[in-house]
């Protein structure tokens, strides 16, 4: 497909007007990107595939209400994709809920947690995936929009309409919060090392990292 130079704002203006291709343009812009972000949350192709859809027709129900950050939507589809992948889990720990609940079959081999084992390791520690669950919803969003999606503080400041130092300071206590839910998962004698700042500052880089690996690494689907 040739590039198409003309901005989203461009095309979302095209679109909303009753070009139909424009909205194509916009879909096959950011359906890639879109996708790695959903598959790295769910961690299924099918359910990623099932985020993207939502993700695209929620823009255009609300196609009078995306927010443009010079001249990208990007950021706006970022924070859908958060709150449509968040939705998907939570739908996915109530079926699993009501799984728990059926009785067990006999002598049969589980490989669940096989599968559960190498989806970790693909994906990150579950000591990680759990402290990032235990944030609040707003926390969680500009955790993942700052230290996943690597975006601006002014660009998520401006997508998710905040002040800029607030979203600073939360990014901050949203930092601290995950260093001690991750704390107790160091190696006991680091546990009973004095603290120093190089140490602190060290445990923040670890931080950022651990968030941002599922981002950063091949998850092995094309798109």
């Amino acid at each position: 497909m040739v590039d198409d130079a003309r901005s989203d704002a461009a095309l979302w203006l095209e679109a909303t007007s009753g070009t139909e291709a424009s909205f194509g343009v916009v879909y096959d812009r950011y359906r890639a990107r879109i996708f790695r972000k959903a598959y790295s949350r769910v961690l299924d192709r099918t359910d990623a595939e099932d985020v993207v859809a939502v993700v695209f027709l929620e823009a255009w129900r609300r196609r009078r209400e995306v927010r443009f950050v010079d001249g990208s939507l990007l950021p706006w589809l970022l924070v859908v994709t958060t709150n449509v992948s968040l939705n998907n889990q939570r739908s996915s720990r109530r079926y699993g809920r009501l799984l728990a609940k059926l009785p067990a079959a006999e002598h049969v081999v589980d490989p669940s947690h096989e599968v559960a084992e190498r989806l970790d390791g693909e994906r990150m520690s579950q000591g990680v995936a759990d402290a990032l669950r235990r944030l609040g919803p707003r926390d969680r969003r500009i955790v993942d929009l700052c230290l996943v999606d690597q975006l601006p503080m002014a660009t998520v400041a401006s997508v998710l309409d905040l002040p800029v130092g607030t979203v600073k300071s939360r990014l901050s206590r949203a930092r601290a919060k995950l260093q001690r839910e991750l704390a107790g998962l160091r190696e006991p004698h680091d546990a009973t090392a004095g603290p120093s700042p190089a140490a602190s500052v060290d445990r923040s880089a670890s931080v950022d990292r651990a968030v941002a690996a599922p981002a950063a690494e091949d998850l092995g689907v094309a798109g």
